[in-house]
């Protein structure tokens, strides 16, 4: 079991090392509510924040290691968004908060639909 999620997370995570690999920054993922009111964003982030700094955490502690090695490699310092341990830590919390901010956000989206952009729109008002 452990090792199918160890698969699945480094299919997952791998445009990402790659593009760290290459010197590139990763894209960052589209958030599917931009441009849509705090009634659905605001949920979405609350929720999706605790995933976030968990992947982070997770992410950095994994890569620590590497960053121990470069840094005692290397004479001059490195600078903090090059290390191994943070931009591992940004990609699992990307990984992991997305699909909660997604998840999340859909009830709020809908009931906004509904309750105040269909009306609005029936009765004619922007």
């Amino acid at each position: 079991m452990l090792l199918r999620c160890l698969v699945a997370a480094s299919l997952l995570l791998a445009p990402c090392r790659a593009a760290a690999e290459e010197g590139e920054k990763p894209a960052d993922a589209p958030f599917p509510y931009a441009g849509q009111s705090k009634f659905v964003t605001v949920p979405a982030r609350a929720f999706s924040s605790p995933a976030v700094q968990a992947g982070f955490m997770a992410g950095a502690l994994l890569c620590l290691p590497g960053t121990l090695y470069q840094e005692a490699r290397k004479t001059e310092e490195i600078p903090m968004d090059r290390q191994p341990s943070i931009r591992c830590g940004r990609a699992l919390g990307n990984a992991l908060g997305w699909p909660v901010y997604a998840a999340v956000g859909v009830p709020f989206w809908l009931l906004e639909g509904l309750f105040w952009r269909a009306p609005r729109a029936i009765l004619g008002k922007k």
